[in-house]
């Protein structure tokens, strides 16, 4: 990875070390300290994965009872987060004028970073839309045409097989485990097809872009199944129409069963921003069918492919932000809660594969340093009142403890 723009070739070191911005000291340390922690202790997992793993095959060959389950291998995939502490709920303000902070209570908001954090082919995407599911998922496959051709599926004759797309490898990879000492294989996290179901049409409820897409009544019959929170668990990004998006958060998607990190984004299927003659004609048409004819209006419903590929891409592509529910549910007037209580703004800022052997920690330390640096500039401009009510930086991981960072004036004057 090149170097930042502000540094000029006196400036680079003739042995191809890392050259940090003095101003960055302790973050720079603390980002170092982390990586190298999160390496030496995958390592030390893994090694102790293996020796379980030994022991529970020869158990189990010899046909002697255990007590334990089968190991679990370690992840290797963790989140790196950018944590920014203030001083109160009454220190943010809302990011659009004349709309209340309240209305952004669990909304994640898109903050757009110099460095990806994941890409189209790595995430398991759900999508639910306006009942009916099946209609809406014939035409959000008009979305795959924008895929990468690495991504689309390649179907090849090879040795009387098919080389599947990045779908299939991805199912493979995060969708199944195999029991030491068993023939057969076994879903793990596995999804329910909730359109293989008399009251509804049989079809396919994927496309290449998107994991699974959902009706609103698919959901509720998970719900009914009690199977709902499991599902949701089992996607990496979660999508809501947007015209159903604030009745599934209020009803069905609520906080027992969806987790603070995986809160749905809500996204449209078209640009309203543009005048579009060719929804206008749709619209007219939909409204002469009347009341009912769901799957009429459906099938004849506008949707902007492109429009709906570029928002999915930038949502995977950058990190989000969601309000602590003290700054979007108290009353305003209740001074003493709102100024009482410090809250933290806990925000993504890398995604670490420890399996990947090309994996370099001073690449990695300056790729985050450069997240940190715009995830900031974006949290003072458009969620905090004034960078005065910042208390403190840090960076951790879900397992790790959390590492100073430097103030906010230091970062925000980096050359990063």
């Amino acid at each position: 990875m090149a170097l930042p723009k502000a540094l000029n070739k006196s400036q680079q070191s003739s042995d191809d070390e890392l050259i940090i911005d003095p101003n960055l000291a302790i973050s720079n340390k603390s980002v170092l300290a982390l990586l190298n922690h999160m390496k030496l202790d995958y390592k030390k997992k893994k090694q102790e994965y293996k020796e379980k793993l030994q022991t529970f095959k020869m158990n189990e060959f010899g046909n002697i009872e255990q007590d334990e389950a089968v190991p679990v291998a370690p992840k290797s995939k963790v989140n790196v987060s950018f944590i920014i502490n203030i001083q109160s709920a009454a220190s943010l303000k809302s990011p659009v004028p004349n709309i209340p902070l309240s209305r952004y209570h669990r909304i994640p908001m898109v903050i757009k970073v110099p460095n990806r954090i994941s890409k189209l082919g790595q995430d398991k995407i759900l999508f639910i839309v306006k009942d009916p599911g099946d209609v809406y998922t014939e035409k959000l496959s008009a979305c795959d045409q924008y895929l990468d051709n690495k991504l689309k599926v390649n179907k090849k004759d090879v040795g009387n097989k098919e080389v599947g797309g990045w779908r299939e490898r991805l199912q493979e990879k995060k969708g199944k485990i195999t029991k030491i000492g068993m023939k057969r294989t076994l879903q793990d996290e596995k999804v329910i097809d909730m359109n293989k179901n008399s009251s509804t049409r049989l079809t396919e409820t994927s496309t290449e872009l998107f994991s699974r897409v959902y009706g609103v009544k698919q959901l509720k019959q998970l719900k009914a199944n009690k199977q709902l929170a499991k599902t949701l668990a089992s996607f990496d990004v979660i999508l809501l129409d947007h015209r159903v998006g604030e009745e599934l958060r209020k009803k069905i998607l609520t906080t027992t069963v969806i987790r603070h990190r995986k809160q749905p984004y809500t996204i449209k299927l078209y640009d309203p921003s543009k005048e579009n003659i060719e929804k206008k004609v749709i619209d007219s048409k939909r409204q002469k069918l009347g009341k009912g004819y769901k799957i009429e209006k459906a099938e004849i419903d506008y949707i902007d492919p492109e429009y709906v590929f570029n928002q999915v891409n930038s949502i995977v592509r950058n990190t989000s932000v969601v309000i602590p529910w003290i700054a979007t549910s108290l009353n305003k007037y209740d001074k003493e809660q709102r100024t009482g209580n410090t809250i933290s703004l806990d925000v993504v800022c890398f995604k670490l594969d420890l399996e990947d052997k090309s994996f370099d920690i001073n690449e990695a330390t300056v790729i985050i340093l450069e997240n940190c640096k715009a995830i900031m500039q974006y949290l003072v401009k458009n969620l905090i009142k004034n960078k005065k009510y910042i208390i403190s930086n840090m960076i951790k991981t879900g397992e790790s403890q959390s590492l100073p960072m430097d103030n906010v004036d230091s970062i925000l004057k980096s050359y990063y």
